[in-house]
């Protein structure tokens, strides 16, 4: 069994590491779980995982952190997994350099764990095997091998133009624009030959990008079979012109999806949407029911059949679970945060808190923040 430790202060989510995947069945065992990266560092010395996940934004000690730490302090070359739900290409530069080898997406999809612990399991059990045979940690990992020699990480490649050239081709994807897909997919090929890349951190660059897509699309299904294909993963793919195919069939599919939108999406479906962007304002059933232009007891009644809550109890979770962050990471005031929410009531807020985690907003402040 390969050792993991999972990093992430969200309680929710923590759980669902625990309960949600068969860490057994995959070939591990779960050793331990950490709420922010000082913590995990110390599971980190004591464990001596094969395996981290990690969460980006924790307090005490972030994700990247944490990663920085394993890797230039520790020199520790266990498998990293970053689980998040933010997009943002100011940590991509560290997540490259650091080779991160997989981004998971919040929420949690069990299907999509499993794959990827089981692709990780052959890389994991090399490494074990040349521990054993040889005496060494990974021979034929880059980064492991250069410190060895008293050498830091290669930096002669182009981070900036790399990321650079990354958001381009989102931007060309999404914009349906072939042409610009294929001369960006050039681009990056060529610089990665150019610039000597080694093969994990071209492999962290494709995914990366890879995560993005996933991030944008994962509610459109026909765009997720074709992002769910294992050559994205496979180096061969690239420059045999698959990773060109798949970006242009990507922007076809997404394309077409864009065209039928207004006739696929059900009211209900517009309405999470609206609420998930504008929860924190006053809104009522009948107005958002005239927005989309159905009938308000129809939206009513739809919404709570497809979701399981009401309507306006469907805005108090998204509510709670937004105070849920700023409580744990901010020092604002309790009256402040049920302001900034939407309610105009400190006490009213302070019951609806407590009715849906079953504490109240100071306790849950105070443990969350020590």
């Amino acid at each position: 069994m390969h050792k993991v430790i999972v990093a992430d202060d969200e309680p929710y989510t923590l759980e669902g590491w625990r309960t949600m995947i068969d860490w057994q069945a995959c070939g591990y065992e779960l050793c331990g779980t950490a709420t922010d990266g000082e913590e995990a560092l110390s599971l980190i010395g004591a464990i001596e995982p094969d395996l981290v996940v990690t969460d980006i934004q924790m307090p005490v000690l972030d994700g990247l952190g944490l990663i920085r730490t394993m890797r230039e302090e520790l020199k520790n070359n266990a498998k990293i997994v970053i689980a998040t739900g933010y997009s943002e290409f100011g940590y991509a530069k560290q997540a490259i350099q650091y080779q991160v080898d997989e981004y998971v997406l919040k929420p949690l999809v069990t299907e999509e764990i499993h794959q990827i612990l089981l692709e990780l399991i052959p890389p994991l059990n090399q490494r074990r095997d040349e521990k054993k045979y040889t005496g060494t940690v990974d021979p034929g990992n880059e980064m492991t091998t250069h410190r060895s020699m008293g050498l830091d990480t290669p930096e002669h490649y182009d981070h900036e133009g790399m990321l650079s050239l990354s958001r381009q081709l989102l931007v060309a994807i999404e914009a349906g624009d072939v042409s610009e897909i294929q001369a960006v997919v050039d681009k990056i090929l060529c610089l990665i030959v150019r610039s000597e890349m080694s093969l994990s951190q071209a492999h962290s660059v494709i995914r990366y990008m890879h995560g993005e897509l996933l991030r944008k699309f994962s509610e459109k299904k026909d765009c997720m079979l074709l992002l769910q294909e294992r050559a994205w993963h496979e180096a061969e793919s690239w420059t045999s012109g698959k990773l060109k195919g798949l970006c242009i069939q990507l922007a076809e599919r997404l394309s077409q999806s864009l065209t039928n939108k207004s006739t696929m999406r059900s009211p209900v479906a517009e309405a999470i949407e609206y609420l998930n962007e504008h929860y924190c304002t006053k809104i009522k059933l009948q107005d958002l029911a005239q927005q989309i232009h159905v009938n308000s007891a129809y939206l009513g009644q739809q919404f709570k059949q497809e979701v399981g809550v009401s309507f306006s109890e469907y805005i108090h979770r998204l509510r709670i679970e937004e105070a849920r962050k700023l409580l744990r990471r901010t020092h604002m005031k309790i009256s402040d945060i049920a302001s900034k929410l939407g309610y105009h009531d400190a006490e009213y807020f302070t019951d609806k808190f407590k009715a849906l985690t079953g504490e109240l907003p100071s306790v849950y402040k105070n443990k969350s923040q020590g």
